[in-house]
């Protein structure tokens, strides 16, 4: 099946179940479905082709769920694009994936939607449509830009045009475009296919145990594939009801869980930390969730006690990448203890796990060597980069994670580390070289090494060590200034180290396993 036909499955079988909740707004599965219907007419009058890409400028809002849908609809890829972003990543997002046309929402917490967009406009020329969720007021001030409500105006005429062009939709078509980095620092985009989605679904649907009648509640960024996937499409596969909230903020989620009576959650470990660090948090009735999901981050055996101490559940902890459309092992709860408490569990339903030595020869049982996936969820590839797509996927399809791991004799996966240098900061994903990149375009900055480092809360935290240049004076602040001008707030680093040098290697590039061990010994 294809993505959109579950929604229209669901909206003719329970079409007044709830489908999405967030805030006041209940939406039963047949005003969704007559929802992405509207978009999909929409996009249509503007010329969208099979095989275009959408932006989706939106936050956790229903409308970007629609969006999405109405993509899919199309055989269009929908690329989401978060409101953290800095202008400069709004532009290599929107314009490195060859959107054709952006929906967006005028602004969300700090950041301005719309004085982003226009700082980038001109050097988007691929970018021929502007949509805008807001007042005539707010479309006047993007140039050319149409209204939301022009959008959703219907012509008759579309609807025989929707129905010839959803039967062109094939399984491989990408579906999902979301972005993610290397160690080269430049992002890059796994190409997500509704034969991709489907299969990973069904695989977490399987593996999970989760039923027909759950109420899923989303907190984390639509961006993700714990967003875009795990969540959205996996309460439609199953014709579920999905809870949305804007971010995370620890009271709403504590109360968004008893009063929508949320059966199932997924929080990256520093989410949940941040719950039980609430001084009233025994005061919550949570005893309607039967399924908490740990991923994004490694998590410590003593969270998995206090979860299950706290909450009377013993979670499910996950292991996945944006590469293979979410989390393709999971623990079980019948699992042992001990399992649960050391690995990332075992395989989905559908999915094939190997160890591989640098030579790409399968490593025994017990041995380390680096994760490798092969599976109907794994991406058809990275988006215009036929280069790095070569590099991560071997001749018999298995794709290299950059995770260094062992599956014991039980079966069960032991991650060990990253064979690439990103830390997860509070469940996102950094990469130092992008920082990096950032910071040595600052005049006052020679050279700059970044590394994560442990924090109780966040996971890993950002540490930048720093050599200014000749003659020159800086200070953490200016710097932390300047990358919040350029990087989403999150891949701001925590710490500035100010040296006279930094430890290089022979060929002159830093050697960071020098700083590495510096921090060692600080910890110690």
């Amino acid at each position: 099946m294809l993505i959109f036909e579950y929604l229209e499955k669901w909206a003719k079988e329970r079409p007044g179940r709830e489908a999405i909740v967030y805030g006041d707004r209940r939406i039963s599965y047949a005003d969704y479905d007559r929802a992405v219907d509207r978009i999909a007419r929409g996009l249509l009058k503007l010329g969208v082709q099979r095989g275009d890409k959408i932006g989706l400028y939106i936050p956790n809002h229903p409308e970007f769920v629609f969006g999405y849908l109405a993509c899919t609809k199309l055989g269009a890829a929908a690329v989401p694009v978060t409101w953290r972003f800095a202008a400069s990543e709004v532009k290599y997002i929107l314009g490195h994936s060859d959107s054709s046309v952006v929906i967006m929402e005028t602004a969300f917490m700090d950041s301005d939607f719309i004085a982003k967009i226009n700082a980038v406009r001109d050097e988007l020329p691929g970018l021929r449509d502007i949509v805008i969720i807001g007042s005539p007021e707010d479309v006047a001030k993007v140039p050319g830009a149409i209204s939301y409500d022009d959008l959703l105006s219907d012509d008759p005429g579309l609807g025989e045009e929707l129905a010839a062009r959803k039967k062109e939709v094939e399984e491989d078509d990408v579906a999902l475009l979301l972005f993610t980095s290397g160690t080269t620092g430049l992002p890059k985009a796994p190409m997500l296919t509704h034969r991709n989605l489907v299969q990973y679904v069904a695989g977490q649907i399987e593996s999970s145990g989760i039923s027909d009648d759950e109420r899923l509640l989303m907190d984390i960024p639509n961006n993700h594939v714990g967003g875009a996937v795990m969540a959205i499409f996996s309460v439609l596969y199953s014709g579920n009801t999905l809870v949305m909230l804007d971010t995370f903020i620890p009271q709403q989620v504590l109360q968004t869980l008893q009063d929508e009576r949320i059966s199932v959650m997924g929080q990256v470990p520093a989410q949940y930390i941040l719950l039980f660090m609430q001084p009233d948090f025994d005061s919550y009735d949570l005893s309607s969730v039967r399924f908490a999901v740990a991923s994004g981050a490694p998590v410590p055996p003593e969270l998995i006690d206090q979860i299950e101490e706290k909450m009377g559940i013993v979670p499910f902890v996950g292991y996945g990448l944006t590469e293979t459309s979410g989390a393709i092992t999971f623990t079980r709860q019948e699992h042992p203890r001990e399992k649960i408490s050391s690995t990332i569990g075992v395989p989905n339903e559908g999915i094939e796990v190997r160890i591989m030595s640098p030579e790409r020869e399968e490593m025994p049982r017990g041995e380390a060597g680096e994760i490798t996936v092969r599976g109907g969820a794994v991406m058809k590839g990275y988006y215009k980069r036929p280069d790095a797509t070569a590099e991560v996927f071997d001749e018999d399809g298995f794709f290299y994670t950059g995770d260094m791991g062992f599956v014991d004799e039980g079966g069960f996966i032991h991650i060990l580390g990253r064979k690439k240098e990103m830390y997860i900061r509070g469940g996102e994903n950094v990469y130092p070289p992008e920082v990096e990149d950032v910071l040595v375009q600052h005049p006052k900055v020679l050279f700059a090494a970044v590394l994560g480092y442990p924090d109780p809360v966040m996971g890993e935290k950002g540490r930048a060590y720093i050599v200014p240049q000749p003659g020159t004076e800086v200070g953490e602040d200016e710097i932390k200034v300047f990358c919040r001008e350029h990087l989403a707030k999150y891949k701001v680093p925590d710490q500035v180290i100010f040296r006279d040098m930094l430890p290089l290697t022979p060929l002159g590039k830093v050697h960071k396993f020098m700083l590495y061990e510096e921090m060692k010994e600080e910890q110690a």
